[in-house]
């Protein structure tokens, strides 16, 4: 009988073996929220078009908990989301101040009356929240109506999954964030009432400011920004740990609001419109395809004023073009290892059977470091793109590449190597 062995790493090497697939990336990690208050206008439909976003979650936010939603707003965003940006449509169903049967009702209206076969349905957002907002809310009565309302929109269209409870925040570790509150007591009896209806479990991060509650807290320093990426390397798997723990099994998951910070402001050096919280983005971005969650949203496509979106009216934020670098990555995760503190690798295969590379060096020193593919001496470096403060995810000319040389990465970039 054949006796697996552990991979040995080469110490000081940036490390990939495409030999050691790891899975399929879904397609929908490449996702953003999206809401009627931020319509698309005249400036926005090309870049939107361009985005490579494969997943739209709509409407993201407060907003559907504070709105019931008109059909004439259903048809705007189904244009949107498949004639614009062929991306894969999601609708929040109001839950607070609405029933089960006008949810039931906005299912017939999109996908009987309309056929517009829209797949993935949510029930309310961030239900943690919701006794700050609305009277006489508590975990159980959140779980039991948000069965009600399941099961009346499973009724009309059985075909539908179902994605919840969007909690307001979640890491998981065995002391609680303070940020996450309420947030377990809502999760875990979520689970415990409806862990045979919900398809796909979601939750919420944002790690800025500490202090949930604290809206007027001044924006994280680049170190702490550079600091906390590693915590999404536990998100995930802490969520596959609680439900399991609830339930006895496990289910798919998702990152359906995530950004460094809740503040709408704008113009900082580390709000999210900064080109350094694009940095953030990519690395977190990256550590999350790692533990393969079924969808990743971020926090939004536009936003005319926050920093949050990826473009305001006008301009694209450096956060569009990490979306950019993601779009040519590969589907196909493969082992990869970085020995710097640093500096990220993921490594994926296309399906042509090209291998793509994505470099993040969020610290401020240039790194240079051998690059070593396992098995990868016949591959030849055929692209290479790079984000950083001069470049955005634009073609550079291609450095001259045999396996094991040495790769320079520039202060606060990313770089993306395709080689086949």
């Amino acid at each position: 009988m054949a006796i697996a062995t552990a991979t040995v790493v080469p110490p000081d090497v940036l490390w990939v073996d495409p030999t050691q697939v790891l899975g399929d990336i879904s397609k929908y990690v490449l996702g953003v929220n999206h809401g009627p208050w931020s319509d698309l206008g005249a400036g926005n439909i090309k870049p939107a078009a361009d985005s490579g976003i494969t997943f739209l979650r709509w409407p993201g936010g407060s907003w559907g908990d504070h709105n019931d939603i008109r059909p004439s707003y259903v048809d705007n965003y189904i244009a949107v989301a498949r004639n614009i940006m062929a991306a894969e449509p999601s609708i929040t169903v109001r839950m607070a101040g609405s029933t089960p049967a006008q949810a039931a009702q906005l299912v017939t209206y999109t996908n009987t009356g309309k056929r517009y076969g829209v797949r993935y349905w949510s029930i309310g957002n961030e239900p943690s929240l919701f006794y700050q907002e609305f009277a006489n809310w508590n975990p159980a009565r959140y779980a039991n109506e948000w069965r009600e309302f399941a099961l009346a929109m499973r009724a009309v269209d059985p075909t539908i999954i179902l994605t919840g409870p969007d909690i307001h925040q979640f890491v998981g570790d065995p002391v609680p964030v303070p940020q996450e509150d309420q947030a377990r007591d809502y999760l875990a009896a979520f689970l415990k009432t409806n862990a045979d209806l919900v398809d796909i479990v979601t939750v919420h991060r944002y790690p800025f400011p500490v202090d949930f509650r604290c809206q007027t807290c001044p924006y994280p320093s680049k170190a702490m920004l550079r600091d906390n990426t590693p915590e999404w390397d536990r998100i995930i798997p802490n969520l596959h740990k609680f439900i399991r723990e609830a339930t006895g099994a496990d289910k798919r998951v998702g990152l359906t609001e995530f950004n460094s910070h809740t503040s709408n402001a704008a113009g900082g050096k580390t709000s999210p419109d900064s080109f350094y919280n694009g940095i953030w983005l990519a690395d977190v971005l990256g550590r999350l395809i790692k533990q393969r969650p079924e969808i990743i949203t971020y926090w939004m496509l536009k936003s005319r004023t926050a920093g949050h979106g990826l473009m305001d009216s006008y301009n694209l934020r450096p956060s569009y073009y990490v979306y950019q670098m993601y779009r040519r990555f590969g589907n196909q995760l493969v082992f990869s290892f970085s020995p710097a503190q640093y500096v990220s690798l993921l490594a994926a295969k296309q399906p042509d059977g090209g291998l793509t590379l994505m470099l993040i060096n969020r610290g401020e020193p240039p790194v240079s470091l051998p690059l070593q593919i396992h098995g990868g001496d016949s591959l030849k470096l055929v692209q290479a793109y790079l984000f950083d403060a001069a470049h955005n995810a634009e073609a550079v000319p291609l450095p001259a590449f045999q396996n094991g040389d040495v790769v320079g990465l520039p202060p606060e970039s990313v770089m993306l190597l395709l080689l086949k």
